[in-house]
């Protein structure tokens, strides 16, 4: 296998997939490392995305597709339902070990050379102390690969973003670890989001329950860092949920992961090198949600990587626009959904009944998720900016 490539992506999650499905656009030669053994194996996300923009970055296959969602429900934790007005979202709960499978061989046909079970052990420099490729572990041998560009797509626990010199590292607070377990035998409403707020349920994070088809559900939760223990952490908080709500389920998959749950990384480049995905802390802070940033990070990290192989000599000017890029399209905007999720997150449950109290009050057609966090602000004053400023970007 020839060593020399134009581009080197890690990681072969949806960030790396259409970083490599735009960088073979340019006319490069592309080279994807993931380590697992299987694309798409295992599942580390509750699999909900928002339809129109799932749907705006590539021709979406019905298979991928478990259900379609339009209902948003908040349980509070006194127990009552919160329902917000239809159609206040839409969207899809996904086969996302369907969809990276497909997507990834649809870069292999555009030229994309996939390698699987290999794991990146470190970066590679030549003698100005620039990056220049990766050491790369495969089948119990190390082996060398070199590139003009390598993009980082190798998750929240990025190593290459640390190897490269770039401040990647976690508060306790700013990651959430998560437990899901997709079950099945459950009976509820089909199009219906459930999130369960409160300490009761998951301190500094929230439950949640996202329908699949054939009466299956994606039931999990996450928990802030700082809330977990060695006898009292996210993996005890579902197995009590699970035995409260859904006792008689059957558990189809249980998976677990940690969700960065903060800003994006202020600097997402260096000579010769990229930074996309959850690697860059691309999630939505608020809620957890990266598929679709993943996505997006991905085909600008992969664009601006391409241009980079063409005109070299423009290559700081190409990344620079990378990372203006990211910040505009939601980086802005998760500086404000920080900050709210800092203050929802401490509230105590008797504050969450009380704010959903007053939502109930509202006409169920007037229910919005702005009207929400006008409770919230109601409460906390100070943070009327930041709901705003949060809301004028979804």
């Amino acid at each position: 296998m020839k060593r020399d490539w134009d581009i080197i992506v890690v990681g072969g999650g949806p960030a790396g997939i259409f970083a490599a499905l735009e960088a073979v656009k340019s006319g490069a030669s592309v080279l994807l490392f993931e380590r697992k053994r299987e694309m798409g194996v295992p599942v580390r996300c509750g699999e909900a995305v928002g339809k129109v923009d799932f749907c705006s970055y590539m021709d979406v296959d019905p298979r991928w597709i478990s259900s379609e969602v339009n209902t948003f429900i908040m349980v509070l934790p006194n127990g009552k339902e919160v329902k917000l007005k239809s159609n206040i979202y839409e969207g899809y709960i996904i086969n996302r070990d369907l969809f990276e499978y497909d997507m990834a061989a649809r870069a292999a046909e555009q030229g994309t050379c996939i390698r699987m079970r290999c794991n990146v052990r470190e970066l590679l420099k030549n003698a100005a102390g620039e990056i220049c490729g990766v050491k790369v572990e495969e089948r119990g041998e190390l082996q060398e690969y070199y590139a003009k560009v390598l993009i980082a797509a190798d998750g929240v626990e990025s190593r290459l973003a640390r190897q490269a010199e770039i401040d990647s590292v976690l508060k306790m607070k700013d990651i959430e670890p998560c437990v899901q377990a997709t079950v099945s035998g459950v009976d509820i409403p089909e199009k219906a989001l459930y999130l369960y707020v409160g300490t009761c349920y998951a301190p500094g994070g929230y439950a949640w329950v996202f329908p699949k088809a054939n009466r299956c559900a994606n039931v999990g939760l996450g928990i802030n860092g700082k809330y977990s223990e060695k006898n009292r952490n996210a993996e005890s908080y579902l197995r009590d949920f699970l035995k409260r709500f859904f006792p008689d389920a059957a558990v189809q998959r249980y998976i677990a992961a940690g969700v960065p749950v903060t800003t994006n990384l202020k600097v997402l480049s260096s000579p010769n090198f990229l930074i996309a995905g959850d690697a860059g802390h691309m999630v939505n802070p608020l809620n957890g949600g990266g598929i679709t940033h993943a996505i997006k990070s991905g085909i600008l990290a992969g664009k601006a990587a391409g241009e980079a192989c063409k005109k070299p000599e423009k290559m700081q000017a190409f990344f620079d626009h990378y990372e203006k890029s990211i910040y505009r399209n939601f980086g802005k905007n998760h500086e404000s959904q920080y900050r709210i999720k800092e203050l929802v997150y401490q509230m105590s449950d008797e504050e969450y009944n009380r704010i959903g109290e007053e939502v109930l009050k509202i006409d169920i057609r007037k229910r919005s998720f702005l009207a929400v966090f006008r409770q919230v602000v109601k409460q906390h004053p100070g943070f009327l900016a930041d709901v705003m400023r949060a809301f004028a970007g979804i």
